[in-house]
This record gives structure tokens, C-alpha cells and sequence, in this order.
């Protein structure tokens, strides 16, 4: 079991090795947001998401996890990196909760102001990945590499809009704390 080893060093490609650790990510977006963003003007949607990044950013600073990414339309959060707690499963689930139940008078607010469905979407994973700081010496950031982080994200593309799909593997993490809807087995792309 690779949780009763230490971590250990790999290479990152910066010359700064990477620690190999278990840790849960978590990728929150907007459903939809190509179609959303083309029925706005740029400006509009771009102060949408400004915006909307505050609801999706302090959840998982309340619960203290990192934001390792922005993306256009949304975010991967890690709990366990940089900094580890003993309960990063239980972290993220409640950082993606408040997340999804933070947004909601934002997207009420939105249908009513550009007559648009504002929805989001959470998956998260919990496995071993290889965090540090990656890129060149031109552009880096800190990150996780790793299966666990392709297969947060597939959790997050299979969610329905305004749910939290977690993994097998968080489940085993969480399932004492929160009520819980078994989805079966879920085919996923490569896996």
C-alpha cells in the first residue's frame, strides 16, 4: 500500500524533484460555458467568471486547500499539497458542497440579469500523484501529475450540473461522513 511508505523524490523535468504523495483533487466548471460565453460579449463574460472565481476559490481556501489552476471556466484544487491534513478527502468534499451551494443565488442572479443557466459542476479523485513545481524555466507552477488527477477530472465531466460526482476511492475516505447515492460503475474515456 503506497500510503505506509514514504514519499519519495522523482523528477519534475525542472531539475527540482516532485514528491510522490496521496492527495484529493478536485475540478469544479461552468457546464455549458462555450454556449454560455457565446450569447455574451466578451467584457460580460469575462466579469462573469471573475466573479464566479470567488465562489468556486473560497471554499477551498475555507477548507485549506490549493488552488493549483485556473482554468477559463473553472478550477483543480488540491487537498493534501502543498500542506497535508489527516481528513483532505473530507476537505474537499465540503470545499465542492459550499462551492455548489455558494453559487446558487449568483446563478439565480444571472438568469434573471442575462436570462442564462449558470451551472457548475465538482469531481474529485484521491490517489497518488507526483506534486511540485513543473513547466520550464520560462513558465511553471505547482501541480499534480498523475492518473489521480485524470480521473478527478472524468469525474467532474460525467457530473450532472450542480451535483459533486466522487470517486470510488474518496468514497472509501468519506462514506462514514456524508450521505452518499451509489452511481454504479461509470464508463469512462481510457479507463
Amino acid at each position: 500500500d503506497e500510503r505506509s511508505h514514504p514519499p519519495r523524490p522523482s523528477s519534475t523535468g525542472r531539475g527540482a524533484p516532485g514528491e510522490r504523495r496521496i492527495i484529493t483533487v478536485m475540478f469544479c466548471d461552468v457546464v455549458g460555458s462555450t454556449a454560455l460565453a457565446e450569447q455574451l460579449d466578451a467584457e460580460e463574460w469575462t466579469e462573469i467568471m471573475n466573479e464566479a472565481f470567488d465562489y468556486l476559490i473560497q471554499p477551498v481556501h475555507r477548507y485549506e486547500g490549493t488552488v493549483a489552476r485556473l482554468m477559463g471556466d473553472g478550477i483543480l484544487a488540491l487537498f493534501g499539497a502543498p500542506v497535508a491534513h489527516e481528513d483532505d478527502p473530507q476537505r474537499a468534499v465540503l470545499a465542492g458542497l459550499g462551492i455548489l451551494d455558494g453559487i446558487h443565488e449568483f446563478s439565480q442572479n444571472l438568469h434573471t440579469e442575462y436570462g442564462i443557466d449558470f451551472e457548475l459542476r465538482v469531481g474529485i479523485n484521491t490517489g497518488p500523484v507526483v506534486v511540485g513545481e513543473v513547466g520550464s524555466s520560462q513558465a511553471g507552477e505547482y501541480t499534480a501529475m498523475g492518473d489521480a488527477v485524470n480521473l478527478a477530472a472524468r469525474m467532474e465531466q460525467t457530473a450532472s450540473p450542480g451535483t459533486l460526482q466522487i470517486s470510488e476511492d474518496t468514497w472509501h475516505q468519506v462514506a462514514p461522513l456524508f450521505e452518499l447515492e451509489s452511481l454504479g460503475r461509470i464508463d469512462l474515456k481510457g479507463k
